[in-house]
């Protein structure tokens, strides 16, 4: 939905759940029809979900296809790259620059402007068990990370200038923390991604603000959740809205089933069901110019209708933070 009452805010969308659709474009079209019922303007689109890239390379008759099938609705888009995307990996580091600029071109084939990348991990997920990989989680400031972190800067600032081409802007997101991770992204902090950001001091480079990541964040570091809202603010170009209790869980706890009794993990629950003080958070905001994208697990659908009419709300929220009658 598009709002009418504060001019700054561009609009309030929803995810399409990557999971749920799975490559599967009949889901994809479900999840549409679904959302136009709703009224629901503004959707994020992550790139993995619809198939249209293999082995880091798009598949052009697939791009044409969900291209087409994304034409027939009167949504505007955001688009999620594929998360494994890493421009710190040392192994095959063009393999990863060409699939985040691939996602830029994918982005501009169904007319996204922004493009989300889950910032550069020292240690991606995927090798968090893995014995000879965990002796590296160690403090920031060393010399292999310093590295790592010019490889993603020098990275970003060459795919920065496609982005001027392609009219795409870049924006990195802030990572959710794991009880077993150590320190193994420096955009766990928000302080810290924002100095990346404001390093790299480019137009077409941004930081989408994980509401729902940076809560966990703050449970896990002891650090003030609404003080790093505010701090990261000016730098925000995107969104993501979803709560949670603040309960961090480690990485090998994927069951959604399991952790929901007990409001473990990043839930991705919709706003207002979790102990996020989202009124305050809008409060924080209250300068930013972009989307807010209601990203939630499909698994709470139902729900989505309460948490889109929650955020049109809040953004009447009064300057004192009284909520309208």
């Amino acid at each position: 939905m598009r709002n009418e009452d504060n001019a700054s805010i561009k609009g309030i969308g929803i995810n399409v759940d990557a999971v749920y659709v799975d490559g599967d474009l009949r889901r994809l079209i479900k999840l549409l029809d679904e959302y136009a019922e709703m009224e629901v303007e503004y959707l994020e689109i992550s790139l993995h979900a619809t198939g249209a890239m293999l082995g880091g390379k798009l598949l052009s008759e697939r791009v044409d296809e969900v291209s087409r099938i994304l034409k027939r609705y009167h949504f505007y888009y955001s688009v999620h790259a594929p998360n494994p995307i890493n421009l710190m990996d040392a192994d095959e580091p063009e393999l990863h620059k060409e699939a985040l600029l691939e996602s830029m071109r994918f982005s501009a084939a169904i007319g996204s402007k922004i493009l989300v990348y889950h910032s550069g991990r020292y240690i991606p997920e995927e090798h968090f068990h893995i014995p000879w990989q965990r002796i590296k989680m160690v403090t920031p400031e060393t010399k292999r990370q310093r590295s790592m972190n010019l490889r993603e800067e020098e990275a970003l600032l060459s795919l920065a200038e496609d982005g001027e081409r392609l009219d795409v802007t870049l924006c990195l997101e802030n990572a959710r923390p794991y009880l077993d991770s150590g320190f193994y992204c420096y955009a766990e902090n928000p302080f810290r991604l924002a100095r990346r950001v404001r390093t790299l001091n480019h137009p077409r480079i941004g930081i989408t603000l994980d509401v729902g990541h940076a809560y966990l964040s703050a449970k896990r570091y002891g650090f003030d959740f609404l003080e790093a809202v505010r701090s990261v603010a000016p730098l925000v170009k995107h969104v993501h809205l979803h709560d949670n209790f603040g309960r961090v869980c480690s990485s090998l706890e994927k069951k959604q089933v399991e952790l929901f009794a007990l409001g473990r993990g990043d839930m991705r629950l919709p706003i207002g069901r979790g102990e996020i003080p989202v009124e305050e958070v809008f409060s924080a905001l209250c300068d930013y110019s972009g989307l807010l994208i209601n990203e939630i697990r499909h698994r709470y659908l139902a729900w989505a209708g309460d948490a889109l009419d929650l955020c049109k709300r809040l953004l009447n929220v009064t300057k004192e933070g009284a909520l309208p009658s």
